[in-house]
């Protein structure tokens, strides 16, 4: 669905949690009504928080909240005053958790990470808009260990296996289990080596920052069958392209991943 320009499908996302209890003298009909229109404010109100420049906020003291406590509103005005207080005086942060939170309380164990899934969409976009292409790597990278990690429930083993047996139990199909490779491989060379002694040159890490938009936003269409406001940068197609025919990676079928040593040499940083 789209509202208010967020684009996102909210139909893997409303459905009625197994454990809650029935609230006598509600209509079920009411109560699931209610949760999908909390749900749908929660997701507007998380998209406005990531696209609202803090600058541009003029709220009033009023709406301070003293730290260690959590306050959103039963009204829609209300709630953009206290949320912009916060964006405009303590950044994103406390903003971000207090509408997760107020998610997941909404959803089941398997829809959460869902929810982490946007915020990481978001964050990674930003990332990119503001150039921090090896920021941006690390942080999909960080997602993927622990997500592919509960998804196979198979967690704390590192990334690379983690990858490979996500696609052995059809958690990534083959284009995700080559784009989160290669992001891998660039994390790996940008975190052990310093700025200006890595193994691959800049257009290298620069395409694994575009690919991370392209591999979260397929993973939230394969996993939930969802999109949000963030749009890809490349295809899939196009991504794997570059990495294979610009750059010359190979692909190492028996291993599951690319060969790093078969970079092109004019992308090889040492001489």
């Amino acid at each position: 669905m789209e509202t208010n320009d967020v684009r996102v499908s909210t139909s893997t996302l409303t459905r009625h949690r197994a454990d809650e209890p029935c609230m006598s003298g509600i209509p079920p009909g009411l109560i699931a009504e209610l949760r999908d229109r909390t749900i749908t404010r929660c997701l507007e109100l998380l998209h406005w928080v990531y696209t609202t420049d803090s600058d541009e906020i003029d709220v009033s003291e009023d709406y301070h909240v003293p730290r260690g406590e959590r306050r959103l509103p039963q009204y829609e005005e209300e709630q953009k005053q206290y949320l912009g207080y916060q964006l405009k005086h303590r950044g994103r942060r406390n903003p971000v958790a207090l509408l997760s939170t107020t998610l997941v309380s909404y959803l089941d164990d398997s829809q959460q990470h869902a929810v982490f899934l946007l915020i990481e969409l978001s964050e990674t976009d930003l990332l990119l808009k503001q150039n921090h292409d090896i920021a941006a790597i690390i942080r999909t990278c960080s997602f993927l260990g622990h997500v592919l990690g509960e998804r196979t429930n198979d967690e704390g083993v590192d990334l690379s296996p983690a990858i490979r047996e996500a696609y052995k139990q059809n958690e990534l199909n083959e284009s995700e289990l080559k784009l989160a490779q290669f992001i891998r491989h660039s994390r790996n060379d940008a975190s052990h080596n310093l700025f200006y002694n890595t193994e691959s040159g800049f257009e290298v890490h620069n395409h694994a920052a575009l690919c991370t938009i392209t591999l979260l936003n397929s993973l939230l269409k394969s996993w939930y069958n969802s999109e949000w406001y963030v749009d890809s940068r490349l295809s899939s197609d196009l991504c794997i392209r570059v990495i294979e025919g610009e750059f010359g990676y190979e692909w190492d079928a028996k291993n599951y991943t690319y060969d790093k040593d078969s970079l092109h040499d004019r992308y090889v940083n040492r001489g």
